[in-house]
């Protein structure tokens, strides 16, 4: 094998290799892109339930305490 041949060989697998890197590049693209939408979403909901958290938390403090009330009887 000459050096030329050598050089072609050298390439072709250098190549080989790149488009095999590209490929996982790209894999790990579309997982990152994927769990970033999850992210979004889930702090979207998080948002939604601190906000209905709050309102339950309002809710409960208006409410008068069932200790003073007088009992039905009375």
């Amino acid at each position: 094998m000459n050096d030329a041949e050598a050089l072609v060989n050298r390439v072709a697998e250098l190549e080989f290799q790149f488009a095999h890197v590209q490929r996982i590049s790209d894999q790990l693209n579309e997982v990152v892109t994927h769990q970033a939408s999850m992210i979004e979403r889930m702090q979207r909901r998080i948002i939604s339930l601190e906000s209905v958290i709050g309102e339950l938390k309002q809710a409960a403090e208006t409410t008068t305490d069932p200790l003073d009330e007088k009992p039905p009887h009375y």
